[in-house]
Formats: structure tokens, C-alpha cells, sequence
């Protein structure tokens, strides 16, 4: 099997990068849609994707890695970066700017949407993430009126926590959740990690179908145990049908 990244724009700020068959005739049954961290683009994970999908013989698995906007950074001096939305703080979470949160929701649930009119189910498409890019994908599995096939956590947090338990919708509370964190992160604290797990449990009166496994000694980002956990999550949950 052999596997392509092609950008896609779909207008001046929308744009992302997909992971597909080089044939072109290929029939897709199941989208992974991966969403990047503070400052990165889709193409920093395009490498790992490509051979998660090699790996699991995904032929029938397209990947989409969409790319945040550029704007500023209130935490990084105010430079202009790529960002799902702005960080005042690493210490003081859970209160980030409501607009910009749901306004990167959106553009998730139009390529949501946009899969859905291709032909897949809601059902096989899952959301993921990395940092901020995975803090937005649990935030959209669990505010999207979308029912998911799942959702896997890469040292994520939740955003607006302080006030998720009213935001929360029952759409994906019994659709799995993987939450993988670093102990020795020092971007996005471990702890920080385990208290959005437990502040969902809260929230939704521990009515989540999730879980949250540990790496030790791995910091802020991935490793050869957390890829082949993910590899396994998505072979599982998207079998070719």
C-alpha cells in the first residue's frame, strides 16, 4: 500500500493536509481527523500518520490534519503562530476564550460535515489530537452534536473546564475516549492531564466511556509506546468493513 500528503485550501485561512491512497479511485470508509499543537502545522504529523497507516493497513482510512490559524499568542509575546486559539497562561486553565474555541469547533464540524457528504458515517469518523490540537478535540467530542467513533487525547487538556459541566452534550458520553499523557511533561503537566480526565468525569457524573494511560519518563511528546497504543486504538475502533 502505498500513501500520499496533499495539501488542500479550501479558501484563504482553511486549509489542510490529507493522507490518502495514491490511487485515486481508492473508496474511503473511515476518516481520522488530527488536529496539531501550538505553533505546528498538519504537516509536522503528516510523517507519523503515514506510517500509522501503513502500519495498520488502513488503505481504507483517510487521514486529515487541518491547520490552525495564524494569530497571536498572548503566552509567546504576542508573535503570530499557528493557533487554535490564544494561551494567556500555562499555570491559570480552563477559562481560555470561549469565541476562539468554538470558532476552531466549527471548522472540525465542517470537515466533519464534509465527510459525512462524501459518504462515512458520522460513526467512523474520529477526532485526535496533540497539545492544543488535542484540548480541541475533546472539547468538539464532547460538545459536537456529531456521534463520533472516538476520540484519543495526546498531552491534551480540557479548555473552558471551569464551566464545561454546562456545556457538555450526551451525543459521545458512551463513545470511547483514549487519553495518553507523558509523566514528565513540562509544557502541559501531567497532573493537568489527569484533572481534565477527572474534571469530565465530573461534569458528566462519571458518564464517560473513557481512559487515561501514563508513559513515565516521556515528556511533551510522543513515543514508540504511545504510537503503538494509538495504532491499536484506531485498528480496533475502524476496522475495514
Amino acid at each position: 500500500m502505498k500513501s500520499v500528503v496533499k495539501l488542500v485550501e479550501l479558501n484563504a485561512k482553511r486549509s489542510y493536509y490529507s493522507v490518502v491512497s495514491k490511487d485515486a479511485a481508492t473508496k474511503y470508509s473511515a476518516t481520522v481527523i488530527f488536529s496539531h499543537g501550538l505553533g505546528d502545522t498538519g504537516a509536522g504529523w503528516s510523517d507519523l500518520m503515514l506510517d500509522i497507516k501503513e502500519a495498520t493497513n488502513s488503505e481504507h482510512i483517510k487521514f486529515i490534519l487541518p491547520n490552525a490559524p495564524i494569530q497571536p499568542v498572548t503566552i509567546n509575546m504576542g508573535f503570530k503562530m499557528n493557533s487554535w486559539y490564544d494561551i494567556k497562561s500555562l499555570t491559570d486553565r480552563g477559562d481560555e476564550n470561549k469565541e476562539e474555541v468554538e470558532d476552531s469547533r466549527s471548522y472540525i464540524e465542517s470537515l466533519i460535515k464534509s465527510e459525512i457528504d462524501s459518504g462515512i458515517p458520522s460513526e467512523r469518523i474520529m477526532i485526535a489530537g496533540f497539545s492544543q490540537g488535542a484540548a480541541l478535540s475533546l472539547y468538539t467530542f464532547y460538545t459536537t452534536s456529531y456521534k463520533l467513533n472516538g476520540c484519543m487525547v495526546l498531552s491534551g487538556y480540557l479548555p473552558l473546564s471551569k464551566r464545561f459541566k454546562e456545556l457538555i452534550q450526551p451525543t459521545n458520553l458512551q463513545q470511547p475516549l483514549i487519553m495518553f499523557h507523558g509523566e514528565d511533561d513540562q509544557v502541559v503537566r501531567h497532573q493537568w492531564g489527569k484533572k481534565s480526565y477527572e474534571a469530565l468525569q465530573e461534569a458528566s457524573n462519571n458518564g464517560i466511556n473513557g481512559k487515561f494511560i501514563s508513559f513515565p519518563y516521556m515528556g511533551h511528546s510522543s513515543s514508540p509506546e504511545e504510537i503503538k497504543e494509538m495504532a491499536t486504538f484506531i485498528k480496533e475502533r475502524l476496522p475495514k468493513n
